[in-house]
């Protein structure tokens, strides 16, 4: 004869509900927590890290455009770059020479400087965020802004403003 067994359930079910619960907060804290992209959090650091200090603890005093003469070369490869380039710093009041050609250059920009164009150099770089600064060009009393394949505008006259306004704060 057969005995007859009857399973329980309850330890089942109570094993699945609690594994629920667990599960239920686990996505609750995924889906309420803080986001990394919220209003307090700073924002990433630009690739183009211009000076604004001095080692000795002053701001530098960036000119103003009109004070700036920058020559654009496209080292893009797309037609009428330099061109355009040079007429949006024109009107943003950058004395401006002839734009030509360059050699394909990859990244955003090069701005090739010399020492003593070292402010006016930053100045620029606050207008094409992520180009490099070059130090040490030879001569002439221009800047050249090289443009390269991954640049896409000038940035926004207002950031311009907040970065040129935070540069001239005392460190």
């Amino acid at each position: 004869m057969a005995v007859s067994t009857t399973r329980r359930p309850l330890p089942a079910l109570v094993f699945l509900l609690v594994l629920s619960v667990l599960t239920a907060i686990v996505w609750w804290r995924v889906l309420h927590r803080p986001d990394a992209s919220s209003s307090t959090a700073s924002p990433p650091p630009s690739t183009a890290a211009p000076l604004t200090c001095t080692p000795g603890g002053k701001a530098v005093r960036l000119p103003a455009p009109n004070a700036v003469t920058v020559v654009v070369l496209n080292g893009a490869n797309r037609n009428q770059l330099a061109a355009q380039v040079t007429a949006q710093l024109k009107a943003r009041g950058f004395r401006t020479g002839n734009p030509d050609n360059a050699p394909i250059l990859s990244g955003i920009a090069e701005i090739q400087f010399s020492t003593a164009q070292r402010a006016g150099a930053t100045l620029l770089s606050y207008y094409v965020p992520g180009a490099r600064l070059v130090a040490g060009n030879a001569g002439g009393s221009s800047i050249t802004l090289v443009l390269g394949t991954g640049y896409k505008a000038l940035a926004a006259q207002a950031t311009v403003n907040q970065a040129v306004a935070k540069a001239n704060k005392p460190c």
